[in-house]
């Protein structure tokens, strides 16, 4: 039962390091989503005068795109949502497009209704797209098993995050920072059993982000929880 329970707490460390909820546990609370349409109207999601976008009316691709990322920065991710699908529908759609699409769609899910809810839409962008690689590890992780975190460290590692020298840097405002998804592949270490690569993660992570309530902090917290020991 402690170990279930340990287990759960790192798991909400994975959702503190993307920025998930409702923003009162670390201070950061940029994501926080009282309103999906930040001046309200009262309507369906794409509120016309409450992203940031004014009255304008995108129609190609790129501008959907661009505009969705702007509702996401503001936390209007029901308006998202609903451009970046709109996007997907446009049927001159290039690939990498629909890869940014894909991703931007996966994010707004993700901060919506949790990582699960981003799988899909990350799946089909993760070929293309490091932040997608980096949502689709997220939500595998919160699956709890061991497959998948080998899934999620392979995902990982293709972005070269097994050397931690490599710096991973989004190019949107997902929430997740480089010590992040550094604490990530540590965790998902541990649990499939290369616990010298978790404690060479971890402690890189936690030079990069000591804060006390930060999510590497969490993580690491965890993994002492769980049995990870350090040579002193």
């Amino acid at each position: 039962m402690k170990k279930k329970l340990i287990i759960v707490c790192a798991i909400m460390a994975v959702a503190l390091t993307l920025s998930i909820g409702c923003g009162s546990s670390s201070g950061t609370g940029r994501y926080s989503v009282p309103s999906d349409i930040i001046s309200g109207g009262g309507g369906s999601g794409h509120g016309s005068g409450g992203s940031g976008t004014g009255g304008i009316v995108e129609t190609d691709v790129d501008s959907l795109i661009a505009s969705g990322w702007e509702d996401f920065r503001y936390g209007a991710y029901s308006s998202a949502i609903s451009k970046f699908n709109e996007a997907l529908l446009n049927s001159g759609i290039s690939d990498s497009q629909k890869a940014s699409a894909y991703n931007g769609l996966g994010w707004a899910l993700t901060k919506s209704s949790g990582s699960e809810s981003g799988y899909s839409a990350f799946t089909q962008a993760s070929g293309l797209n490091d932040e997608a690689k980096i949502g689709l590890a997220a939500a595998l992780m919160q699956r709890g098993t061991k497959t998948a975190c080998q899934q999620a460290a392979s995902l990982l590692e293709s972005l070269g995050l097994k050397e931690t020298s490599t710096v991973f840097t989004a190019i949107h405002p997902i929430g997740v920072t480089n010590a992040g998804a550094h604490a990530m592949l540590a965790w998902c270490y541990f649990i499939i059993g290369n616990e010298d690569g978790a404690r060479t993660q971890i402690t890189f992570a936690r030079a990069a982000d000591g804060t006390a309530d930060s999510a590497v902090n969490q993580i690491y917290n965890s993994l002492i929880a769980m049995g990870l020991t350090f040579d002193n």
